[in-house]
């Protein structure tokens, strides 16, 4: 299911930036949220990264657990009977946010070396990454960048 675009707008305004992580926060949650309708919803997300700007406004939830093991999976269950969904990225989807770490990376790497011209033609060319890798996290189908499983938290919060 497409995430509204104004989805996007709110989670770049809380986020402070336009970043694949908190774009790919907002197509977990909000792929979460449409599984979990209840009211009084409960997050885990495990890893501490973006995505949890995203996360936070696709769900509601301003405050998801997090539980460091560095791997980008949400489980988003109803309170009331712990039944829910673990939402987690494919490896395609972290290939296309990696291209525009790779090229964030290499610019940060030779800034010192580039004169002003340099530099601006490097930020421009990072720009027109991020704007790709963008439109593509926007509008690729949940089932290429998303694996999505149900799942019920026992009664100490761990995913069955």
């Amino acid at each position: 299911m497409p995430v509204p675009r104004e989805l996007f707008d709110e989670i770049y305004a809380r986020h402070g930036h336009r970043c694949p992580m908190s774009t790919l926060g907002g197509r977990i949650g909000y792929a979460a949220a449409a599984q979990v309708a209840a009211a009084e919803r409960l997050a885990v997300y495990y890893a501490n990264t973006c995505a949890l700007d995203g996360i936070r406004v696709t769900t509601g939830i301003g405050n998801p657990r997090v539980i460091e093991q560095g791997r980008h999976t949400l489980v988003l269950v109803d309170r009331a009977d712990g039944r829910g969904v673990q939402v987690s990225l494919r490896p395609a989807a972290l290939d296309i946010a990696w291209e525009y770490r790779w090229v964030s990376e290499a610019l940060d790497r030779d800034r010192a070396e580039l004169d002003a011209a340099g530099l601006t033609a490097r930020q421009a060319e990072l720009g027109q990454v991020l704007d790709g890798v963008l439109q593509r996290l926007w509008t690729i189908p949940d089932e290429e960048l998303l694996e999505i499983v149900p799942v019920t938290l026992d009664l100490e919060g761990n995913a069955q």
